[in-house]
């Protein structure tokens, strides 16, 4: 029997129990996790009403959301999407954060140096 046999007969026992310990820790990593980026915020009203005033939209954005997130420099209309700014270094995570409430369809996402 070789050194790698013998450990592993002697650690079997705990090497279960440590796998179904970070088995459970995984699970309940993956379903507790993630929840709404700004609590206590929800958007207003549907993407279908918005793609229709998107001026409303702007306004929204600009009053309650974008001050609770980070590095975003500004919005405007451009066509029939909101052009979003957003600071290179904040870029993923700002942008994942309005998606999480709003559309993509609505959006074209901008970075900014």
């Amino acid at each position: 029997m070789t050194a790698g046999e013998d450990f592993v007969k002697k650690i079997k026992p705990f090497g279960c129990v440590l796998f179904l310990a970070l088995f459970v820790g995984f699970l309940v990593f993956c379903f507790t996790g993630g929840g709404a980026p700004v609590k206590g915020y929800s958007a207003p009203r549907d993407a279908d009403y918005y793609a229709e005033h998107l001026d409303e939209l702007q306004t929204e954005l600009e009053q309650n959301l974008f001050p609770k997130l980070q590095g975003v420099c500004g919005c405007e209309i451009k066509g029939d999407k909101l052009s979003v700014a957003i600071t290179d270094k904040y870029f993923d995570e700002t942008k994942s954060d309005i998606l999480f409430y709003y559309d993509k369809n609505l959006f074209v996402f901008q970075k900014e140096d």
